[in-house]
């Protein structure tokens, strides 16, 4: 049974063959609970999810560094390809609009003759509400050639920082996305 030190995030811990093996054995179960519950095996975000939710229930049950610790503070990156993901910022805005009713935050895409009436709705907001300093905002995605990560950005940029002037700032930490048509949900520091 080998053991090593290892530093991740900037900081140093130990792990081995046992803790490894034993999160495989786990993981195995939990993937064979999706396949048969849904067909499919988790998403990184769903695997998460769960180890927030068993460790933030009793912290000083399962890790040594408990101190500190908040719901929904484990987070993973994706690294993206930065031309497939690139996005004027420029070319969108954000906006309110009550339209129809409950109204909605929306990404819109601005024209050449920046008429505001022929812009184009390329990420619709229903859900943008802070909770226990998490900012939850579950959003649509319109049109083609946006991905998550456009989507991601366009939102902290044009509706959060510009529109909304980072209100939410004061409420929250970490943003919570989720994408309404996928169900893929992430999370990211929000600073």
């Amino acid at each position: 049974m080998a053991w090593e030190d290892f530093e991740r995030n900037g900081e140093s811990g130990i792990s081995g063959d046992k803790p490894i093996d034993e999160l495989a054995l786990a993981l195995h179960k939990i993937t064979a609970a999706y396949q048969e519950r849904f067909s499919r095996k988790p998403t990184v975000g769903e695997i998460f999810y769960a180890l927030e939710n068993v460790i933030g229930s009793h912290p000083e049950r399962y890790v040594s560094d408990a101190k500190g610790l908040r719901f929904g503070s484990i987070m993973f990156q994706r690294e993206y390809e930065k031309e497939d993901d690139y996005v004027d910022v420029t070319q969108y805005e954000g906006v309110y609009t009550e339209i129809t009713m409950p109204g909605y935050y929306v990404v819109l895409q601005k024209n050449a003759d920046h008429d505001r009436k022929n812009m184009v709705e390329v990420i619709k907001i229903p859900v943008l509400e802070a909770t226990n300093r998490i900012l939850s905002c579950d959003y649509e995605i319109l049109i083609d050639g946006i991905t998550d990560k456009m989507a991601e950005t366009l939102i902290l940029t044009v509706l959060l920082g510009e529109y909304m002037e980072d209100f939410h700032k004061a409420e929250a930490d970490t943003i919570e996305f989720k994408n309404l048509k996928s169900g893929r949900g992430y999370k990211v520091e929000y600073i």
